[in-house]
């Protein structure tokens, strides 16, 4: 493990969502993370399906182009510059084209407290759990 406070771009650990590229960043004691968020459509993909974080609570900064940003039963329509908090126990989706975001996270994130669920948090099967 790397002892540096600094974190280089050639260092974060890329994620590959089809829609959605992420550059993550995780602090050395795991209870921050920051990740950088290119999305071109929506993720999850299905109109129907969100992110149920139950541990993760982050937020949103849009730092190019426009797009929405679902939290539990609302949808915000975002530009630059806008934030979105999102707490923990929360469905979440993004969607976008050409639009990026950032995010800051405590804890940091880890598979195992996520799920995709539906519109009533019933979880999705998934073949990527």
């Amino acid at each position: 493990m790397n002892n540096s406070p600094l974190i280089k771009k050639t260092e974060a650990k890329i994620v590959d969502l089809k829609t959605k590229i992420i550059r993550k960043y995780t602090a050395r004691d795991k209870n921050l993370e920051f990740n950088h968020m290119t999305l071109s459509g929506r993720n999850p993909e299905e109109s129907n399906h969100y992110i149920f974080e139950t541990k993760v609570h982050f937020m949103v900064y849009v730092v190019k182009g426009q797009g929405k940003i679902y939290v539990n039963n609302d949808v915000f329509s975002v530009v630059e510059g806008d934030v979105v908090d999102v707490p923990p126990n929360t469905r979440f989706a993004a969607e976008g084209t050409d639009f990026e975001y950032l995010t800051t996270e405590t804890p940091a994130w880890f598979p195992e407290q996520a799920f995709i669920v539906d519109i009533n948090n019933n979880e999705i099967e998934t073949s990527k759990k």
